[in-house]
């Protein structure tokens, strides 16, 4: 276990290649609010400005140093929204070699359209980059689509927490024990905690303190028990 308080492309310029085994991440989505944004719908989180003007090369960068730490499956969650959907569509062109796997999130508590009549945005992508030929899971037979509802409200400091269901299933059924899994926008620790139940070591990168403390706070209480 091993979690680092710092800018994930600066940390992980000190890994070493194929230095860790898995990557399962859902990075921040740059839906261009802020919490001082005039806007009804609220910016997700507490401590961070999702606001990137070079959000597409930016990502670019950070799944390159992914691909060259990761022995088997850089796991990427993502939902194209108004303002990075040209960003996430093109990232999936300029990975197209590397994205082998696409599993579609449901989310049946999706919130409505704010605009009368526009479609309502209720999936996300899990992208799955690899310089592997093939993604396996750990069972016979899986499918590429899961139902999960979103967290409604949960952690008014983060409100684009992954549910912990979500990411207990993706680390069961796509990583294996004792090996290393990395979450380099760590967030609230929800990957972390699942790997702590998983029996999965786990290493965890988060740029925010305030974030970094909370998860660590909640990854410990897993380890003992208390959570």
């Amino acid at each position: 276990m091993k979690l680092i308080n710092a800018d994930c492309l600066e940390a992980l310029k000190e890994f070493d290649d194929n230095s860790v085994d898995y990557v399962f991440t859902s990075p921040p989505y740059n839906i261009g609010r802020t919490r001082n944004s005039k806007s009804n719908m609220n910016a997700k989180y507490e401590f961070f400005e999702d606001n990137n003007p070079n959000y597409f090369d930016w990502c670019i960068e950070i799944i390159d140093e992914l691909l060259r730490v990761t022995k088997k499956y850089v796991i990427w969650n993502i939902q194209p929204n108004y303002s990075n959907k040209k960003d996430v569509f093109k990232l999936i062109g300029y990975f197209a070699e590397n994205l082998q796997q696409n599993i579609i999130w449901h989310k049946p508590n999706g919130t409505p359209s704010s605009i009368q009549y526009k479609v309502s945005n209720v999936i996300e992508y899990i992208l799955f980059f690899t310089n592997n030929k093939y993604v396996e899971s750990n069972k016979h037979h899986i499918t590429n689509y899961i139902q999960q509802n979103i967290n409604k409200g949960k952690n008014k400091l983060h409100n684009a927490q992954m549910p912990q269901e979500l990411a207990d299933y993706i680390i069961e059924n796509f990583t294996k024990e004792n090996e290393i899994v990395l979450d380099p926008f760590m967030g609230m620790g929800t990957t972390g905690v699942s790997c702590v139940k998983l029996n999965r070591n786990f290493i965890g990168i988060e740029l925010i303190k305030e974030y970094y403390e909370y998860a660590t706070e909640r990854i410990n209480n897993t380890q003992t028990g208390l959570f």
